[in-house]
């Protein structure tokens, strides 16, 4: 099985690499694929967001994070893939998934996993780390090392 894990890790979290810890269990190769919405500014650039996150799952077989240009049935199909999935940490995520992952299945012929996020770590978001980040808070048990030594570094 080939697995394609998209969204925008701006920031990888632990809850991330949680989620890819585990479909690398069950799969022999695992795309993690970085996407860009062009009308956002994001903390991290997209090329140093696939440099930390190769950094954070450097002990993971099989994986390889790519930088996702277009939709994501169509990337997964340029990549071989023949399986979506995604961290869900809530009714709230599952609520925002189910429609993608419909048209995923009904018009990119992919379907699309929910992963559900381990009670630990349901209440970590990419939004939330740039919160704390924004307060100058720690950041440490949230993000991968690799991560957080950048978003120290970079604090403005």
């Amino acid at each position: 099985m080939i697995a394609l894990f998209p969204g925008s890790f701006d920031p990888f979290t632990n809850g991330h690499l949680d989620v890819a810890e585990r479909v690398c269990a069950i799969a022999e190769r695992l795309f993690i694929g970085v996407g860009t919405n062009p009308a956002k500014r994001g903390l991290i650039d997209p090329d140093r967001r696939v440099a930390l996150i190769e950094e954070a799952t450097a002990h993971l077989t099989g994986v390889e994070v790519v930088l996702l240009q277009g939709a994501t049935m169509d990337e997964a199909a340029r990549l071989g893939a023949t399986l979506i999935v995604k961290g869900v940490r809530s009714s709230i995520d599952l609520d925002y998934e189910a429609p993608q992952a419909v048209f995923n299945d009904e018009v990119g012929g992919i379907d699309t996993w929910w992963i559900p996020t381990r009670p630990a770590l349901a209440h970590v978001s990419s939004s939330a780390i740039r919160e704390l980040l924004g307060l100058k808070k720690d950041i440490s048990r949230y993000v991968p090392p690799a991560v957080e030594r950048y978003l120290t570094d970079n604090r403005s």
